[in-house]
Order: structure tokens, then C-alpha cells, then sequence
């Protein structure tokens, strides 16, 4: 399992201890927000799909229903973006969910 800390310009989550900051600030997740930024975050600047999302953080398995992911994306816009004055994590209609770089 990769242990290294992401960055995302003042965005940073360190998967071994599980702790996001931003411009330093500690931001509080769920394990479950802390496994879909951390899945934005390894895949930074590309564009993953609902489904992608889906089989990464859940299982390939997964019978709920897809939207999950666009509860998670918006709690995670609530904790890691709107707080701070930034839209890093952008949705492209059609397509699915961009972690920007900058």
C-alpha cells in the first residue's frame, strides 16, 4: 500500500495517519471522504468516472446506487473547498470528477 503524503497545492493528506490539511488547517473526515480525496488525489488532474470512483473506493461489487459518489464529492466540496474559498474538485458532466493541480 503507498504510504507517500499527497499534494494538491495547499491541500495535503497523509494516508498513513489519515489527516488532511489545507493551508495547514486539519480538516475532519470520514473514512469514507478520506478514501474518495485520497483516490482524487492519486489520480490529480485526470478525469475519473462515477464508476471508477465506485470500484475504487467501494468494490467492484458494489449494488447501492452510483449517486453515492456525488454525496461524497458534495461532502467533501463542504469540508476541503467552499471552507477555504476554492473549487479544486470540478465535475465534468458526462464524464465524472477532476481533482485540479492548481
Amino acid at each position: 500500500r503507498e504510504r507517500a503524503v499527497r499534494m494538491a497545492v495547499d491541500l495535503r493528506l497523509d494516508p498513513a495517519t489519515k489527516r488532511v490539511q489545507r493551508g495547514g488547517t486539519e480538516i475532519e473526515l470520514t473514512s469514507r471522504e478520506l478514501a474518495v480525496l485520497d483516490y482524487l488525489m492519486r489520480n490529480v488532474g485526470d478525469v475519473v468516472s462515477k464508476r471508477q470512483v465506485l470500484e475504487n473506493v467501494w468494490d467492484v461489487d458494489f449494488e447501492g446506487d452510483p449517486n453515492i459518489v456525488e454525496v461524497y464529492v458534495r461532502h467533501l466540496r463542504n469540508k476541503v473547498d467552499r471552507p477555504f474559498g476554492r473549487a479544486s474538485i470540478e465535475t465534468l458532466r458526462g464524464s465524472g470528477y477532476r481533482l485540479s493541480r492548481g
